[in-house]
């Protein structure tokens, strides 16, 4: 498998604070951010069934979602776009216009897709963003172990740099995921303060590997917990959390609260075997 990204550029701060100083007079601007890893599509039945996370999307009405292990030309989901097809099940379930980035991680040979006419190249998966907020220009960058870093502009929040990844997996990959956190921290640092970074670390807040990143943002759902502002289980990965949303302090954004959506009350099945994690920010 081969990765893909460009581009280069690490975070500061501290953890002193939910509400971070704003600098500037303009409007404030809501902005609900969510983090999804939508496991191809497969649902909480080992179906694939693409249309449960569509539905948790819509239904949860944040305003952009960073989404991890999202498929293109794939055979074993139906050979759909999904980044394409989320985008348009997402708008025709709130009758707003989404706007959709996507960028592969990695592809292999597999073309049976478009051999057979339902898709355009080869198999894919990668990172997407979707936004009823409209998106500004982005880049990307490599990770070890066939990871990326893709980063985006939230037009209608003063153009708010917002950055999702989805790190290597299991304990004995503490050490790569070490060497990816800190290249996309020093990627990172050049869209910001304000910064947010969203995704699946596939590892507890507690790890070392974990210590920089949490040295240099806020965690959205522990900040949020301790002022009383976080709902739902924490664990969005069985009995872990692994999945975040982390902004950068001292900056024009302050938190307002947190939640790990169940997307079983919500939708009636489980629409992954992760749950989406939400945070609303006030932006200025």
């Amino acid at each position: 498998m081969l990765a893909v990204g460009a581009a280069i550029g690490s975070a500061c701060g501290g953890h002193d604070s939910l509400t971070s100083p704003t600098g500037a007079s303009r409007p404030a601007v809501t902005l609900k951010v969510m983090t999804f890893n939508i496991q191809h599509g497969i649902d909480g039945t080992n179906r694939y069934n693409l249309q449960s996370a569509i539905n948790a999307i819509a239904r949860a009405q944040p305003d952009i979602v960073g989404l991890q292990e999202v498929t293109r030309n794939h055979p074993f989901y139906g050979c759909d776009d999904q980044p394409a097809r989320i985008a348009s099940g997402v708008a025709a379930a709130t009758g707003q216009a989404w706007d959709v980035r996507y960028q592969q991680e990695w592809f292999t040979p597999d073309v049976s897709c478009q051999q057979t006419g339902r898709g355009d190249g080869p198999e894919t998966e990668g990172l997407a963003f979707l936004t009823r907020r409209g998106l500004l220009s982005s880049a990307t960058t490599p990770l070890p172990d066939s990871r990326i870093g893709l980063q985006v502009g939230v037009r209608d929040a003063y153009g708010l740099p917002i950055v999702v990844t989805h790190l290597s997996s299991g304990g004995s990959a503490a050490g790569t995921r070490r060497q990816q956190i800190d290249r996309l921290l020093a990627w990172a640092q050049g869209f910001g303060p304000p910064l947010l970074i969203v995704g699946d670390f596939n590892v507890g807040a507690e790890a070392p590997e974990m210590q920089p990143v949490l040295a240099s943002f806020h965690d959205a759902w522990a900040d949020a917990q301790r002022a009383g502002r976080a709902t739902g289980n924490p664990n969005s990965h069985g009995a872990l959390r692994v999945d975040y949303v982390f902004f950068s302090p001292g900056t024009s954004i302050s938190l307002d609260s947190a939640e790990v959506v169940n997307t079983i009350a919500l939708v009636g099945v489980a629409a992954s075997d992760h749950e989406p994690v939400v945070a609303s920010f006030t932006v200025r």
